[in-house]
């Protein structure tokens, strides 16, 4: 569509429906329009376009090379209209079917994940969270100024002026050894720790670390032979080899319940890592962002009393 002028935007939420249902009749029921009234949008559209956008098969409306190049942009500017207009309105946690693309590159992102999402289903049963637990790029606190990302839980801080860092609980760190291994015991002095092999997941860029995660435990295991992509991928190898490994203290009771390993301190002062619910200003008033932050900041930390690392008083503050 090569100008907006003239044209009836109700248009466009009639080629999303025909777009995503392939149907004229199933559009019509969507949008509470007759067959007949979907039809004639349809004949609109396709004078607007210059194009057939749907041909008519047997089993289907099938879109043309045309709609199928329009539709991302269509769907996303609607859905970005929906969400103005919803947040405007205020938000209902019932009714919403807003979307929040949440940020958790912890090394247990898919379990809170999963836990985060099932409270939203029964208080939102038609908001959709999406989830991302890999490491987060460079450009996450651009995304979040943009509405890309709307939050993200994360042992780094955004640094940046207009963020807002709430502190959701501290984590720390351990090591583990297999149930067996020859030589591994609880209370592991630096020694001991020097005639073993670890395997280590990779780390952040150095830039970016948290100075409590430098010094010697990672000198010790600057020279480990095998570097693994996540830290969920350290029991799997640990439990079946004679390496030790370091794992967020959060992890510590799976490793002794489910992989039955031997779960040692670290040597010396105990090493804190602060997890922070990151979030732009921006969104401060939005009250749909508002609830789904809260949402993520109460199930993290219930993870986290149950992991032993916050009390029920403070996760409920």
């Amino acid at each position: 569509m090569t100008s907006l002028r003239g044209l009836d935007l109700n248009l466009l939420l009639v080629f999303e429906a025909l777009h995503e249902t392939r149907s004229v009749s199933r559009a019509g029921e969507r949008l509470g329009l007759s067959q007949s009234a979907t039809s004639h949008a349809l004949a609109r559209l396709r004078e607007a376009c210059r194009d057939e956008l749907f041909l008519r098969t047997p089993s289907a409306m099938v879109p043309t090379p045309v709609a199928n190049r329009i539709f991302p942009d269509v769907h996303a500017a609607l859905d970005s209209l929906r969400q103005s207009v919803e947040e405007a309105r205020g938000f209902d946690p019932a009714s919403s079917t807003r979307r929040f693309e949440v940020a958790i590159p912890h090394p247990l992102g898919p379990a809170y994940a999963m836990r985060i999402r099932d409270a939203a289903a029964a208080e939102a049963p038609g908001v959709l969270l999406r989830f991302d637990t890999r490491t987060l790029a460079d450009d996450a606190p651009g995304l979040m100024r943009d509405g890309v990302l709307d939050l993200a839980v994360d042992w780094i801080a955004a640094s940046e002026d207009r963020f807002v860092n709430r502190k959701l609980f501290e984590d720390g760190l351990v090591i583990v050894a297999r149930r067996g291994h020859p030589r591994a015991f609880k209370g592991m002095g630096w020694r001991d720790l020097a005639k073993e092999e670890f395997v280590r997941s990779h780390r952040r860029a150095p830039e970016r670390r948290p100075k409590v995660l430098q010094g010697k435990l990672w000198d010790l295991m600057a020279e480990s032979r095998l570097i693994v992509s996540e830290y969920l991928e350290v029991p799997f190898t640990v439990s079946r080899t004679d390496c030790l490994g370091v794992l967020p203290r959060s992890m510590a009771r799976i490793a002794e319940e489910e992989f039955g390993m031997i779960v040692t301190d670290v040597p010396g002062p105990q090493i804190r890592i602060p997890i922070w619910l990151v979030w732009h200003e921006g969104r401060r008033r939005d009250a749909g962002h508002a609830w789904v932050r809260t949402l993520v900041a109460r199930e993290v930390q219930a993870a986290a009393a149950e992991s032993g690392l916050l009390t029920l008083a403070a996760a409920a503050k």
